[in-house]
This record gives C-alpha cells, sequence and structure tokens, in this order.
C-alpha cells in the first residue's frame, strides 16, 4: 500500500470529547497503519483493516477512525480473490464513509476517499459499471480539485484509472502517465510525506512510483 493523509476538519461532531482521547486513538490508528502498511499478504492486509473497523467502531464520533476504516476496506477490495465478496466489502465501506461524507466540500481527502470507493465499485463489473461510478469517481475528484488542486492523490486515482481503461477506451499507459507524473511532481512538494503523521494523509508517494515504471516499461515494450 503506502502512506496517508493531510486534513482540515470541519465539523466538530467528528471531533473525539477530549485531546487525550484523541491522542490515544491517533495511536492506536498509527499502530493499525503500520501493519498495513507493512503487508505482504492479503491475509495481513486483512487483518490490518479489521483493526481499522474497530477502532471506528469504539469511536464512531471520529472521523479519522472511519476515514481509515473505509480506506483500508477499499484498498483490500482490490486484493479481494472472489469477485462476489467485493460489494459486501464496499458496502461496509459505505457505512464509515457515509459518517464522514458531510466533510467532502471542505476536505479534499474524503472527497478523494469517495472517489475511490466509486472506482472500486466500478471495478467489480466495469462494464456495467463504467458509466454510474466512472462518473461519480470524476465528480468526487473534481470537488477534490476545487479544495486543494495540488493534493498529489488525485491525480495518482485518475492515473490508475486509466492504465487499466484499454487503449481503444481511451486509457493505456500513454493517458495514465502524464498524470502519474504530475503527482510524483506532487509529492516531492507534498510537506505529508516527510511528516509521515497519521493525521495528515501521505499515502500514494511509492505505489506512483512503482506505476510510473510500470507505464515506461509498457510503453517501451517491455
Amino acid at each position: 500500500m503506502n502512506k496517508l493523509f493531510l486534513i482540515l476538519v470541519a465539523a466538530s461532531g467528528f471531533l473525539v470529547s477530549t485531546p487525550v482521547k484523541s491522542q490515544s486513538v491517533d495511536a492506536s490508528l498509527t499502530q493499525a497503519y503500520s501493519a498495513f502498511d507493512d503487508a505482504t499478504t492479503y491475509s495481513q492486509y486483512l487483518s490490518a483493516t479489521n483493526r481499522f473497523k474497530q477502532i471506528a467502531k469504539q469511536n464512531p464520533q471520529y472521523w479519522l477512525a472511519n476515514y481509515y476504516a473505509a480506506l483500508s476496506i477499499a484498498i483490500v477490495s482490490f486484493q479481494e480473490p472472489n469477485n462476489d465478496n467485493k460489494d459486501p466489502m464496499l458496502d461496509e465501506a459505505d457505512a464509515f464513509f457515509k459518517k464522514i461524507e458531510p466533510l467532502d466540500s471542505t476536505n479534499e481527502e474524503v472527497a478523494i476517499l469517495g472517489g475511490l470507493l466509486a472506482q472500486a465499485r466500478l471495478s467489480v463489473a466495469p462494464e456495467s459499471r463504467h458509466s454510474k461510478y466512472g462518473t461519480m469517481a470524476n465528480t468526487y475528484f473534481a470537488t477534490a480539485k476545487k479544495i486543494n488542486p495540488d493534493n498529489p492523490r488525485i491525480y495518482y486515482l485518475q492515473g490508475n484509472f486509466l492504465f487499466y481503461i484499454p487503449k481503444v477506451m481511451g486509457g493505456g499507459a500513454e493517458k495514465a502517465l502524464p498524470l502519474f507524473q504530475k503527482a510524483e511532481d506532487l509529492f516531492a512538494d507534498d510537506p505529508s510525506c516527510m511528516l509521515r503523521d497519521i493525521t495528515t494523509p501521505y499515502w500514494g508517494k511509492d505505489i506512483d512510483e512503482y506505476m510510473i515504471k510500470l507505464c515506461k516499461e509498457k510503453i517501451n515494450g517491455k
């Protein structure tokens, strides 16, 4: 996976009751994220995701707990080997996301998460879902760009989407590469990548670099 998040909390209802509790939950999220980031097998990713879910259920009013729970489920859904299991997984992710979705007009990370969840839904059945979920993802990314057009995760996810679309449908490595490269430039200037704090999203840099390499190999016929 990679690293995660910079967010302005815009609604007091999503704050925990005391700073001490917030720090305690953040420490738990950090531990869960470390396990997720170090995971190399599906079962390890799933175990870390279950920890995120547990934290969110124990802290239902804390937006970051819901954020990480939904994010980790979305990422794991792409790795789920049984296609029939993906929608139920994403239903669970949506339940966490709905608790923080009201923040998406002021918090680009929440809007980006909405776009990722839409892409995950689309991947379950690309041909039949492209119109609905492709449009939904683009709407979320457009919202994120209005808030902060320099967020690198927007362009990484847009590039990732194009990479897996056939050339004949307007996708492919050539179309995706400029978006990955734009994300790379923005990641280089993103202070969250240096802070590596659980409360300031920093995920995406490593996988973006990998996708740039993959694009160049495909373009060069390797």
